[in-house]
């Protein structure tokens, strides 16, 4: 304790000196933990408008043939006892919040003169709403009503809207290939137009209700049951519970199957991390051991005339760590309150930034504060500075104590 007083009254004695150098440590801490505050939003953001814009945290359906290729539509899909038996579970599960039968198809829509591919989906309007409709932008009209009035209702994408020519209020033609393998067509009053943020994804969107859509391919079977849990912390253990539960010929995927780019985009930004998170290192390491053997030149006096009454060079070594060690705590607590205080500025300011690749819509820049991240730098940084120092001060066994003492 008392070499850890000396070397706090040294760092206060030189006052310029070691601001400097905390402020330097202060900064590569802000600029990390922003840094990883940006992370974090980006990934929740992504991760939560990915389930709950439509995916869920898992999709019930039938087991897929091996190499997943079907020769008709719905070949492999859930009947109406398998259906009945899925929806029995999830009514008895606790944690499950919500869940939306879907029927997925493909076909041809038209107005007459043109005419486009589609990917359409069969919902249930109420149940999909319920579960997913805060995500669901409409550009114009209204969504799709329930029951019987809302039955030959169909709501298309912004982008397929455009091509077409059509608005809300207007009939468009759907033509598409039955499970028995004919061609069937309906046509249908557009309710309202999407924008989902992706042009691709706007020009082959379409909802109907999954009645109409059952009519269409003249089926009563369904693709999957999107199901949306109360919350996405416990998911992964609710859904291998639930994979359990639900019995043979019924296979259930997470979300993180279902979506490959959210384990890309983290593994993306984890690498970048460690990137920026390594530099910012050796910047603090190597400032805190220029600043060291500065102190150590200037400070040849002092060190020896600590020699010379018998102090050992290991515990003179060690008044400088502990002055590196107070410089980088100093920085790192300094660099954690001027990132919190940003982060509180920047969510605040409403700042927008530019659409990012494939999308049409501009994010608001967003920060997410965690405390783990500063934890860890709180404890890293002081580490890092403590080591440079104790390294930089092996320069002390090289200095003569004779020629120390008689410059005195």
């Amino acid at each position: 304790m008392q070499w850890f007083s000396l070397a706090h009254r040294n760092v206060v004695r030189n006052g310029r000196r070691s601001m400097l150098l905390g402020g330097t440590i202060a900064v590569g801490a802000a600029a990390l933990l922003l840094f990883a505050a940006y992370i974090a939003a980006s990934l929740d953001g992504l991760r939560e408008s990915t389930i709950r814009g439509g995916l869920g945290h898992a999709q019930v359906g039938a087991v897929p043939p091996q190499d997943g290729y079907a020769e008709q539509q719905l070949q492999f899909a859930l009947d109406a006892s398998q259906t009945a038996r899925i929806e029995a579970v999830l009514a008895t599960t606790e944690g499950v919040r919500r869940s939306a039968p879907r029927l997925q198809f493909s076909g041809l829509v038209s107005n007459g003169p043109r005419t486009l591919n589609f990917q359409g989906t069969g919902v249930d309007p109420v149940r999909e709403r319920q579960a997913f409709g805060a995500f669901q932008v409409l550009a114009a009209g209204a969504s799709l009503q329930a029951g019987d009035a809302g039955r030959y209702q169909v709501m298309i994408g912004k982008e397929m809207a455009r091509r077409l020519g059509v608005s809300p209020g207007q009939s468009v033609t759907l033509m598409t290939t039955t499970v028995q393998g004919s061609i069937n067509a309906m046509d249908l009053e557009v309710a309202g137009v999407l924008a989902t943020g992706v042009p691709e994804l706007d020009l082959y969107t379409l909802q109907m209700p999954i009645g109409a859509a059952q009519e269409l391919l003249r089926t009563q079977k369904i693709s999957s049951i999107a199901v949306l849990y109360q919350e996405t912390a416990g998911a992964d253990a609710l859904s291998a519970g639930l994979a359990q539960s639900l019995g043979p010929g019924i296979v259930l995927r997470r979300w993180q199957d279902l979506a490959p780019l959210y384990p890309q985009v983290r593994a993306l930004f984890r690498n970048q991390f460690m990137v920026f998170g390594s530099i910012i290192g050796v910047i603090v390491f190597l400032g805190v051991a220029a600043m060291t053997l500065t102190t150590i030149y200037e400070r040849s006096k002092e060190i020896g005339t600590l020699r010379a009454i018998g102090i050992p060079q290991a515990m003179v070594r060690r008044l400088f760590m502990f002055e590196g060690l107070l410089q980088g705590a100093f920085g790192a607590f300094a660099g954690c309150a001027l990132a919190w205080l940003a982060t509180l500025v920047l969510n605040s300011a409403g700042i927008e930034l530019a659409p990012p690749p494939g999308r049409n819509v501009s994010v608001p820049l967003y920060l997410l504060w965690l405390p783990q991240p500063s934890l860890a730098i709180i404890a890293v940084l002081p580490l890092l500075a403590m080591a440079a120092a104790w390294m930089t001060s092996r320069r002390i066994g090289a200095m003569e104590v004779k020629a120390t003492l008689s410059s005195n």
